[in-house]
Formats: C-alpha cells, sequence, structure tokens
C-alpha cells in the first residue's frame, strides 16, 4: 500500500528493503514476534525474481551444508498452504538428472553416499534400460544412465508471494511500493533511520532482502560492498497440452530443464553463456532456438507445441553460489542481509527468512544459519555449491 505524496515519516522496530518472498516473509516472522514492521520496495510488491521463477524446489545439493538448509528449508515450504492459508499448489513430480558422461555420474554417487544418504534422501541411479522403462517420452542417445530425487517438486510461486503479502498485512506490516532506499542512518555504530524516496523511518534495525540488486544497494545506502553479482536468465512456456512429462529434467550436459505444470503447460530453459550486470528484462532469439532445439532432440514429441511466453529474470550469485544471511562483526548495528541465493532463492527464502527473524528477536543464532554469515568471505571458509540449475 502506498499513502499519498509527500514524504511519509514513521517509526518501526525494524525496516525491511525488498518485497519479494524473502523481504515479505521477514517482514511477517518479525511482525509475529511482535516487532513493527515497515517494508520498502523501490518497484511493486513482487516485481522482481520471485515471481519470474520456474516455481521448482529440492533437497539435493553439492554439499552438506546446504543440503541439510535445504531438507528444513523445503518442509517448511511444503507447510505454507496452511500456515498462509493462500493454496501453494505443491507436488512432487521430483528431479531427474541425465548423464552423459562418467565423471558426472561418479560426482552424483559420490555425494549420495557422503552426503544424500547419511542426511536420510536418497537419489536412484538408474541405468538406460530403468530410464527408458520409467519415462520412455526421453530420447536415450548418448545417456550413460540417469540420477532421480523423488523428494523434489513444483509450486506456484504467485501464491506464495501474496501470501505472505496477506498475512503481513493482518499483523500490521505496513508495506509502500516505489519507495527506492537511498540512505541508512548510522550514530555511534548503530542504525538509527533508514530513507526511502517517499518515506522515512525512524528504526534500530535494517534487513536487505533485494535479490540481485542487494549488493548495489548495500554499496549507495551504506558503503557496504557484498559480493553479490546479478546474471540474468531466460525462460518459457508453451501452450498447454496433454500429459508428456512426469518429472522435471535436467540435462547434465547441455544445461537443458524442463517440466510440465499441473495446467499442462512445457516449462523450461537452457542456460548459455552467462553474462553478468543489469540488463533489461527482454529475450533473445538465440535463447529461445537453442531451448527450442535441445528440447525436442530430448523429448521428441514436443516438436509441434508452440510457444506462448518467454521471460527473464535474475540470479543472485555469490562468489561460492551459496545465500548469505546475517551481519557481518564489521557492519554497524542492526544491519542485516538476506540474499544471494544463487538461484534458490524461492525455495530457501522462507525457512531462512524466519531464521532470521527469530535471530533479530531473540539475539540467539540457530547453528544451521552459522556458515552462511557474510563474515565468511574475509575468513576464506565458503560454501562452494556447484549444483547449481
Amino acid at each position: 500500500m502506498s499513502e499519498g505524496r509527500g514524504l511519509i515519516s514513521l517509526t518501526a522496530d525494524a525496516v525491511v528493503v525488498g518485497a519479494g518472498i524473502v523481504g515479505l516473509a521477514t517482514a511477517y516472522y518479525l511482525a509475529r514476534r511482535g516487532f513493527s514492521v515497515v517494508v520498502l520496495e523501490k518497484n511493486y510488491v513482487g516485481s522482481g525474481s520471485s515471481t519470474r521463477n520456474a516455481g521448482r524446489y529440492r533437497v539435493h545439493f553439492g554439499n552438506r551444508e546446504n543440503t541439510e538448509f535445504a531438507i528444513r528449508a523445503i518442509r517448511k515450504l511444503e507447510s505454507l498452504s496452511g500456515e498462509l492459508g493462500w493454496n501453494g499448489v505443491f507436488e512432487r513430480t521430483g528431479y531427474l538428472w541425465l548423464i552423459r558422461r562418467r565423471e558426472v555420474l561418479e560426482s552424483f554417487e559420490k555425494l549420495n553416499e557422503e552426503v544424500w544418504k547419511p542426511l536420510g534422501v536418497p537419489v536412484q541411479v538408474l541405468t538406460v534400460e530403468e530410464l527408458r522403462d520409467r519415462f520412455p517420452y526421453i530420447n536415450t542417445q548418448g545417456l550413460i544412465g540417469a540420477v532421480y530425487g523423488p523428494q523434489n517438486g513444483a509450486f506456484h510461486h504467485d501464491y506464495l508471494v501474496m501470501g505472505y503479502y496477506d498475512r503481513a498485512l493482518d499483523l500490521g506490516v505496513r508495506v509502500y511500493e516505489y519507495s527506492e532506499v537511498r540512505n541508512v542512518g548510522v550514530e555511534s555504530g548503530r542504525v538509527t533511520s533508514v530513507s526511502g524516496s517517499n518515506v522515512f523511518v525512524r528504526t534500530r534495525n535494517v534487513v536487505f532482502a533485494t535479490g540481485a540488486w542487494t549488493g548495489e544497494v548495500m554499496r549507495e545506502a551504506l558503503n557496504i560492498d557484498v559480493p553479490i553479482t546479478p546474471v540474468r536468465r531466460e525462460i518459457g512456456v508453451t501452450a498447454p497440452v496433454r500429459p508428456i512429462i512426469d518429472t522435471y529434467i535436467i540435462d547434465t550436459d547441455t544445461n537443458l530443464y524442463i517440466g510440465q505444470t499441473m495446467r499442462g503447460e512445457i516449462v523450461g530453459s537452457i542456460e548459455l553463456e552467462s553474462v553478468e550486470g543489469f540488463l533489461p528484462y527482454s529475450n533473445t532469439i538465440t535463447w529461445l532456438t537453442a531451448w527450442a532445439r535441445e528440447a525436442i532432440k530430448l523429448v521428441p514429441s514436443l516438436r509441434n507445441i508452440r510457444v506462448m511466453r518467454v521471460w527473464s529474470g535474475y540470479y543472485e550469485m555469490t562468489p561460492d553460489h551459496s545465500h548469505i544471511m546475517g551481519r557481518s562483526s564489521k557492519w554497524p548495528e542492526g544491519v542485516y542481509v538476506l540474499s544471494g541465493f544463487s538461484g534458490h532463492g524461492f525455495m530457501f527464502g522462507p525457512y531462512a527468512a524466519e531464521l532470521l527473524s527469530n535471530y533479530i528477536a531473540s539475539g540467539v543464532m540457530d547453528p544451521v544459519m552459522r556458515p552462511f554469515l557474510p563474515d565468511r568471505f574475509d575468513t576464506g571458509n565458503l560454501i562452494k555449491e556447484l549444483l547449481v540449475i
């Protein structure tokens, strides 16, 4: 909601910068802990990557820290329909990684034995014959096997964004759209205020949850450097058709991914050469041609399906491809960040927001949060995540 023109002066226990899934969830959980909260958003609610993603989730990651976090985060994610009163339309369709090289298969097998099995989320390693039997619509030429994670699935992102927005408003959170944060006041090493383009808030806490824009916003507002780089990704969807694909397919060699929604649309993308920076929300014929060519090659029955819409969004990449949450010991008191999810923001965001909110309110840090503190980039204790889709 917005309140007229001119400068609005407020007082709040906390200001959250960004009204995507992460910012709205943070505001909601802080309000549940009794905080008065103001959310400042440069554009409109959900205008960033929260409503520009593929709507998928998984528990399988390339290291123990992210896998442990994902298991808890997905448990939280799957509970949100009941918590928020908005149906997130969840379904467990699984993830299917297609393997074309022996060293890739061995890396998955090693992860399964050393990380996923011990944590209770084993995958199924399939031979080409088993792959043909279970997923007969896939062209198996060139494949040496596959890895199937039945614990993974899909959801509808828009409903969850609006669910958090509605519940936050119910708790008294004030949300100001089109209010770009320009400055954070600091006195004696402590946050005292946050200034937006049309809102001034006296506060002692500010949480930056602006996705790919977080690095830029924190530099401009506080001269704090967090290593987050925007990388544009493109995605597309077809007209709805009869059920064809019953899982989420990732070709580990071509970097193609495709799935099918409940309504029947084929949705997916292909990763071409990454281009960093804030490029326009646009699409390229190079990307569309590559996606269509590889999708048809992999699932020949997709050949005559019409592409209805394409769009783009940003991944918020960190140097180790793992998210950043909490605060640095070098920052002013009251400054927090929750960002840098590197493509995992929607699936991790709600749980991360609850953890951070509890920490801000109580001063007690959950151990699962500790590895993701921003200080790790100074100490070199990186959490290198290689299984980015």
